[in-house]
């Protein structure tokens, strides 16, 4: 009966540190078919974006799309997220709404501030 009791003591201490990692590193830990795996993070913050021509800007959502790499880049919850897809809007829909490229190869965020200013929430280019 001990030998059980240390067993189940020495499993829980063992998920309850894998569990604590998880949390430290930033991810989330979920439970599948009884046991914890602990999921990669998606936020990434100041990567180097290795364009030549530059990230495609989208102010009515305020995303940006590298299409070298052909990855989206936005913010939400105040950290910059990238991905292969944009969160909560379809890229046709996006492809379709008006755009402006950037000049800038570095992450958004070092510029995103100053890139709301210029092209705020409704901007259209000028027509010629």
């Amino acid at each position: 009966m001990a030998d059980k009791n240390c067993f189940f003591a020495r499993w829980t201490r063992c998920a309850s540190w894998v569990a604590f990692i998880g949390v430290l590193a930033g991810c989330v830990v979920e439970p599948v078919g009884g046991r914890a795996y602990v999921a990669a993070p998606v936020v990434v913050v100041d990567q180097p974006v290795g364009i030549e021509g530059g990230l495609i800007y989208y102010p009515d959502y305020e995303v940006y799309f590298d299409p070298g790499a052909r990855i989206y880049w936005y913010a939400r919850g105040g950290a910059w997220i990238r991905g292969p897809r944009p969160e909560g809007i379809s890229v046709d829909v996006l492809l379709a709404s008006p755009h402006v490229r950037m000049d800038f190869r570095d992450s958004p965020a070092n510029h995103h501030a100053e890139v709301v200013r210029r092209y705020p929430h409704g901007w259209r280019p000028r027509e010629r």
